[in-house]
């Protein structure tokens, strides 16, 4: 409770800065330099590790201010890097405390068989849907005995699109309102598809295991 409240009133607070610098935050957006893509890399790292204000608002900031390819492959080095350092933070150095933060969350007994029967496909899943927090993600895998090549490919994949979607919301957000709606339709209609695969593939999980 003392931590939602934190962040509640952390977010506030963001908010009300946002409101009371809106101005030369605009401003800031639409100056593309490009000699500030090297600190974005590294904010949106540190963003994807410790989310101050959400992931989702810095990745669509990054497509505003740098246009759909420049913005999404920020957002998507930033994730791919946080995933990692997480992951090798909870292989290697502090697994049990990660371990104690893993048994507040339910239902990780369904995201381990998944793993168990196919890794790849697991984490592969999780990235495009949020089946499972990216955090419980990042850490479980972490935690677990799956290889690094294996996670890091399924998360660099698996990333893609959201990245994509927040740069390309970021984009649309102040220039077309209908092309906006166009990408949020498209990306439903994605996440619909993902989740009737999820679904076939969980099933024929669940037969095989029955036999």
């Amino acid at each position: 409770m003392k931590k939602t409240l934190f962040f509640v009133a952390l977010y506030l607070i963001i908010i009300y800065f946002v409101y009371l610098y809106h101005k030369p935050i605009l401003d800031w957006i639409n100056q593309s330099e490009p000699s500030q893509i090297p600190i974005m890399f590294l904010l949106s790292t540190f963003f994807g590790i410790f989310p101050v204000i959400p992931f989702s608002v810095f990745a669509s900031i990054m497509g505003s201010k740098y246009g759909l390819l420049t913005g999404s492959f920020i957002n998507w080095f930033g994730s791919i890097s946080a995933a990692l350092i997480i992951y090798l933070l909870a292989r290697y150095t502090f697994s049990d405390y990660f371990k104690k933060y893993l048994s507040k969350f339910k239902g990780l007994t369904k995201f381990n068989e998944l793993i168990t029967r196919n890794a790849f496909m697991a984490v592969l899943f999780t990235r495009l849907v949020p089946i499972v927090p990216p955090p419980v993600v990042n850490i479980y895998s972490g935690v677990s005995k799956m290889k690094l090549s294996t996670y890091a490919f399924a998360t660099m994949i698996g990333k893609i699109p959201g990245m994509f979607v927040y740069a390309y919301f970021g984009e649309q957000l102040f220039s077309s309102t209908k092309e906006l709606i166009y990408g949020l339709t498209f990306y439903l209609l994605f996440i619909a598809l993902v989740l009737f695969l999820y679904r076939r593939w969980y099933k024929g999980i669940q037969s095989i295991k029955a036999k």
